[in-house]
């Protein structure tokens, strides 16, 4: 096999290695997007470091894959899917977005997902995730994949033909619609600073830095130059001013996350990923979260019953990867000789 897997993100570049289909994933390697110029110098240094020869290619990345043009929304790297397989001279590639491979990750959780409780917390367990609200997923109904990291990702996971199929989109740029009196002050603070104010915008890494410096201008005092990792750090030891950044992002997320709920129907549950929310969970907990995912008015009784969990493993993009690479559904993507 030899198969290349890649889970490449704004921030991110991780890289796996599948020798045969009997063996696990092996030379797992995390590599910063910053400290390459492009994709090319990324993928030559992990095949460089692990010692690797690879005729095939997995890569999940932060970008529509529907074109031959990929576009990075979050770092500067561009390059045609084309130019890859016949620069790395390979017998096949395959590329995804990146949260497409998050929740096909997820294939085997949301296809043996039943009624019974006992059964849904021993899957939870084995696929490394954690309840975040009880509930009893509506069987065959979607799953939704979502979270907040460098930007905001959104897929539906649905059955089709016993096969797992994610829908591709940029749910994260749709348009920020604000819920309360606050949030609109925000929507008014953004709105000086861009034409277009999406999700992502807000419920992101660079979001907690817009809703802090709004909370700071709230209270009359200047920007500040603290990046969002800094403002969570400040968050979690309770300083007063991140701590709300933090919280309003997360009540934003839970509007956005009943929103989709509605739309797409993922009755199945919600599998909250991306790489801010483990890292803040505490802060989850004490945010508007639950009452906003909760707040739809005639619409109650759909949601109150949807389970969520959280999943903190770092690897799904891989392992995403590596399932869509296999999924007969995604044959009709992968470039071959």
């Amino acid at each position: 096999m030899n198969l290349l897997l890649a889970d490449i993100g704004g921030t991110n570049a991780r890289f796996g290695f599948k020798k045969n289909d009997d063996e696990e994933i092996t030379n797992i390697t995390y590599l910063k997007c910053s400290d390459f110029t492009n994709i090319h110098q990324a993928i030559n240094y992990y095949k460089q470091i692990n010692n690797l020869d690879i005729d095939s290619m997995s890569l999940a990345v932060a970008s529509t894959t529907k074109n031959n043009s990929i576009k990075f929304t979050n770092n500067n790297w561009d390059f045609k899917q084309t130019e890859l397989f016949e620069f790395f001279n390979l017998k096949k590639i395959l590329f995804i977005n990146d949260f497409v491979a998050q929740a096909l990750c997820f294939s085997s959780f949301y296809t043996n997902l039943t009624q019974d409780k006992n059964i849904n917390k021993d899957l939870s367990i084995k696929n490394n995730l954690k309840v975040i609200r009880q509930g009893t997923p509506i069987l065959k109904s979607p799953l939704l994949v979502t979270g907040p990291g460098t930007g905001l990702g959104i897929c539906t996971l649905f059955l089709s033909e016993q096969n797992p199929i994610a829908i591709e989109g940029e749910g994260g740029h749709v348009t920020f619609a604000p819920n309360s009196d606050l949030e609109i002050k925000l929507l008014q603070f953004l709105r000086k600073k861009y034409d277009h104010v999406s999700m992502e915008r807000i419920v992101s890494g660079s979001g907690i830095e817009e809703i802090y410096n709004f909370i700071l201008n709230e209270k009359g005092l200047k920007p500040s130059k603290l990046n969002a990792p800094e403002i969570g750090k400040d968050a979690l030891l309770g300083e007063e001013n991140a701590l709300k950044s933090v919280k309003i992002m997360f009540g934003i997320l839970g509007t956005i996350v009943s929103n989709i709920i509605l739309i797409n129907g993922t009755q199945s549950g919600v599998i909250i990923s991306g790489g801010i929310t483990p890292k803040l969970q505490s802060i989850l907990e004490k945010s508007d979260f639950e009452k906003n995912l909760l707040n739809k008015g005639r619409r109650y009784d759909y949601i109150k019953n949807v389970p969520i969990w959280l999943t903190e493993d770092n690897n799904n993009g891989l392992i995403g990867a590596l399932n869509a690479y296999k999924n007969p559904h995604y044959e009709y993507k992968i470039i071959s000789k």
